[in-house]
């Protein structure tokens, strides 16, 4: 696989004052987390390492340093560690340093600070391409940059030309386009490229086609142009949908690489959920998964769910700011297998080989949007995830407003573990549960060892026992309601005659729409209040 990318670290740029992210293999890096966390800060800082253009070249903003504060602090750093020597310098690391006090301090250096000399070509061999949230590819598709897609790609054909192809392409210029589809490179580029827009998710309706049109004797390869088509009708690249645009772009990224093996890729894209809907993002997250599992390395950030996934589980990077300082946090199998054990999973059940692979078969897509809330509330069925919002609604709480997410758990045994999960990336969760009455009792003890030190399992039919970082009915949420909401037979009785609801969170619904849950003022407080499990 040659060269791989494998730790960034980034110091004092723009809102980040010091951050590492690993790169697992054949794995994406997915930052997710509320907007304005810093994501796009730390896709910025790897492309201006690892873009098309010198890194020393690339002007710092004073809105680039730390904090918007040049003066206190001056120095930025961005570094990368790679598998193996890259660039042809006697280092894996490498990095940019700019000062805003002494010029002279602004270089490219190894991960000892020494200055390096890197040449352009030398560092087309690992390179990174941005797909910003703006989709404009054309840029990738152009001449415009020595480095573009485009111009790499003429370079690389260019070079493998051999003397009887020139002739023949000087000699007939009628024939160049099927000279060039005789040169094995091109052939195989354009084959794996075609092959992977026919896997394309279903709607996307262009397609790129290569031009002659412009003729360079000097560079027969530079006579390429790249087209949009739709049918046999040329279109422009602003025709294209955004989601059609980057789909687009990766897929000739991954052609070029596997035609192409000397050269590697770091893709980073902003969003790709963008203007994609729902069965088009699923999609496209397999894609990603594809191309790593082929060797290009991928990053995104996201505000989607569609794009997490726990197979995947040591590329999963939450972004956060506190005090407007941006945070990340990355555990690897083996750290969320030891968390896990130490917060009551008995060891003999839980490790690293097996840890993302049980996620992976208990996490809903629906899930997973926990990680983009302040705060998680746990609940154990239906009845409570439809009802409670209501409820809270009603005293003037909205949870969305207040960066509560509530999730459904779809029953108490699976309580513990997404506690465990978000309690590791460093959530607040409150957990909201059916003691169960008498007979539970020991069953609860079990289920919540390691998370709920001691209880004494209050009882009863008509109680809920609120502490603060859980809660829990004496016998259920039902029983709860139907001793403590007025009128709530009449309601229930009135949700079945009239709408034909039997089901049990229909009914919590209907009661929560008309009445008033005599304990949501203090679940609200210990919501307002609640502090994170680490």
């Amino acid at each position: 696989m040659g060269a791989a990318l494998k730790k960034v670290t980034i110091f004092h740029y723009r809102s980040i004052d010091k951050i590492e992210i690993t790169f697992p293999s054949c794995q994406p890096v997915v930052l997710f987390g509320p907007n304005n966390a810093g994501k796009s800060n730390i896709l910025s800082a790897i492309h201006r390492l690892l873009g098309d253009k010198y890194p020393t070249y690339i002007e710092m903003l004073d809105s680039d340093y730390f904090m918007r504060n040049k003066r206190d602090n001056p120095r930025s750093v961005i570094s990368a560690e790679f598998s193996e020597n890259i660039w042809k310098t006697n280092s894996t690391e490498i990095g940019v340093i700019y000062d805003a006090v002494d010029l002279s301090e602004i270089r490219l250096c190894d991960g000892k600070g020494k200055k390096l000399y890197v040449k352009g070509e030398q560092r087309r061999e690992y390179q990174s391409c941005l797909v910003e949230a703006d989709r404009n590819i054309q840029a990738s598709f152009n001449y415009g940059s020595r480095y573009s897609l485009l111009s790499k790609f003429s370079h690389n054909i260019h070079a493998a030309i051999n003397s009887t192809n020139r002739k023949n392409l000087k000699d007939a210029y009628k024939k160049i386009k099927n000279t060039f589809e005789s040169i094995p490179e091109y052939s195989q580029f354009f084959d794996k490229f075609s092959q992977s827009m026919k896997n394309a998710v279903k709607g996307f309706v262009h397609s790129l086609e290569v031009d002659f049109s412009a003729y360079d004797p000097n560079n027969y390869a530079k006579s390429l142009r790249i087209q949009a088509k739709e049918g046999d009708s040329v279109r422009g690249f602003e025709e294209f949908g955004t989601g059609e645009q980057q789909v687009l772009l990766m897929a000739f990224v991954k052609a070029y690489m596997e035609v192409f093996t000397a050269e590697h890729f770091l893709l980073i894209i902003e969003e790709p959920e963008a203007h994609l809907h729902p069965l088009a993002q699923k999609w496209l997250k397999e894609y990603l998964g594809d191309l790593c599992q082929n060797g290009l390395q991928v990053i995104i950030s996201t505000h989607s769910a569609s794009f997490l996934d726990a197979r995947y589980l040591e590329g999963l990077v939450r972004v956060y700011k506190e005090r407007e300082v941006t945070h990340v946090k990355q555990i690897s199998a083996a750290e969320l297998a030891r968390f896990c054990a130490e917060t009551g999973v008995p060891e003999d059940r839980v490790s690293e080989a097996n840890i993302s692979d049980f996620y992976a078969t208990k996490l809903f897509p629906d899930q997973l949007e926990g990680v983009f809330a302040e705060k998680i509330l746990l609940v154990e069925g239906e009845s409570e995830f439809f009802a409670l919002p209501v409820y809270f609604k009603k005293i003037d709480f909205s949870l969305p407003q207040h960066g509560i997410e509530i999730l459904n758990c779809r029953g108490k045994e699976a309580m513990p573990l997404f506690w465990r999960l978000f309690s590791a990336y460093g959530y607040q969760c409150y957990m909201l549960f059916d003691g169960d009455g008498e007979k539970a009792t020991s069953l609860n003890s079990r289920l919540f060892a390691g998370i709920i030190d001691s209880e004494k399992w209050e009882t009863g039919p008509d109680k809920i026992i609120i502490r603060d970082k859980y809660a829990y009915f004496g016998k259920d949420f039902e029983s709860y309601c139907q001793k403590n909401v007025s009128q709530y037979a009449e309601i229930a009785q009135t949700t079945k005659n009239i709408y034909h609801i039997n089901t049990k969170p229909g009914i919590a619904y209907a009661v929560a729409r008309h009445s008033m849950l005599p304990c949501i003022h203090d679940l609200k407080e210990k919501l307002r209040t609640t502090e994170p499990n680490q």
